[in-house]
């Protein structure tokens, strides 16, 4: 069964290597250099490949946002759920306030809600 892709493109043999601790760490440091994929250096510099440009990767920042809006779901659940055995004016604006923080959330992401 032909799925579109050339014989010569499909990954059919896969193979294993163990490495020391040190050897990880230095090949790990190679690769994050790299920012390609741990197999894709693996390849290239076994094969005297070109490592192929760099993947795009998630910054740090916004690896950090998307956790903060993951955080700010979960305060909203819980000021939503306290919202009768608080002062409902203090935790109506909270929920605003967390709203609002989560819009700049997917402004920083440059994403819509």
């Amino acid at each position: 069964m032909d799925d579109g892709k050339d014989i010569i493109t499909r990954r059919l043999v896969r193979h294993t290597a163990c490495f020391t601790s040190i050897e990880n760490a230095l090949l790990m440091t190679r690769v994050e250099l790299a920012a390609v994929p741990v197999s894709t250096y693996l390849r290239c510099a076994a094969l005297d490949f070109p490592i192929p440009r760099a993947a795009r990767r998630p910054t740090t920042n916004h690896q950090d946002v998307v956790r903060l809006l993951g955080e700010l779901g979960q305060l909203a659940t819980a000021f939503r759920q306290a919202h009768v055995l608080a002062d409902a004016d203090a935790a109506e604006a909270a929920i605003r306030d967390l709203a609002e923080l989560r819009l700049l959330c997917f402004d920083a992401l440059g994403r819509a809600p």
